[in-house]
């Protein structure tokens, strides 16, 4: 099961669940990619009669959601706590898939969700790239190493290992999500996707770079 929140403000990107990226809108783009997940029940949560459309157009389920779960301060585990009950027989393993992220590694996301269908020390997953960098953060007017020591700099097969969360997909069981209210809830795991799903669309730079990229990065995700 996966639910996909759309709602139709923005500030960053005015109306960007809407923007077309080769050729289809955000939200076809995650509804789609969703429907290639086999036996997959799709429902999008928005406020926006468009999307809403588009959703039913698609044959997926459309769930209109409250103007408090609308606002900016929303968050997409208050929108889920929204939604579930409103869907008759919601299934344990959910997907939480963020339409903002427009080219999605199908492939990895079904392997997830066959990695926590297995194993029961699993509870959530988060997609996520593999990255080997060296974190800076500042704190206190200075610049601080995060993930390792300034004077020391162990060779890349020595340093721990590090992923970076893209925010394209999430999994979850949905006993736990109800108890703990988080995405993140249980036992944590990450769900390693390939380099190229990792662009997430924050501003409107990071839309036109994606515009630009979209038939070759289509390409590789088909």
């Amino acid at each position: 099961m996966t639910i996909i929140p759309a709602r139709g403000g923005s500030k960053s990107v005015p109306k960007k669940n809407l923007r077309v990226i080769n050729g289809r809108t955000l939200i076809e783009r995650a509804i789609l990619a969703a429907l290639k997940i086999p036996f997959n029940e799709v429902y999008v949560s928005s406020d926006d009669r468009e999307i809403l459309d588009i959703a039913l157009r698609l044959g997926v389920t459309a769930i209109e959601r409250s103007e408090k779960n609308s606002s900016d301060e929303a968050t997409s585990e208050s929108v889920i706590l929204e939604t579930l009950p409103k869907i008759a027989h919601p299934l344990n393993i959910i997907t939480l898939l963020q339409p903002t992220s427009p080219f999605i590694d199908i492939e990895s996301w079904a392997c997830a969700l066959a990695d926590i269908k297995a194993n029961k020390n699993i509870d959530s997953m988060f997609a996520a790239v593999e990255k080997n960098e060296f974190l800076w953060e500042f704190v206190s007017d200075k610049w601080r190493p995060v993930n390792h020591n300034r004077t020391l700099r162990l060779p890349r097969q020595n340093r721990p290992k590090t992923v970076i969360e893209t925010g394209s997909f999430y999994i979850f069981r949905r006993e736990l999500f109800e108890i703990e209210k988080t995405r993140f809830c249980g036992n944590t795991s990450p769900a390693i996707t390939r380099n190229w799903s990792s662009f997430d669309i924050d501003s409107i730079e990071d839309f036109q770079l994606c515009v630009e990229l979209g038939q070759i990065l289509d390409l590789l995700s088909s």
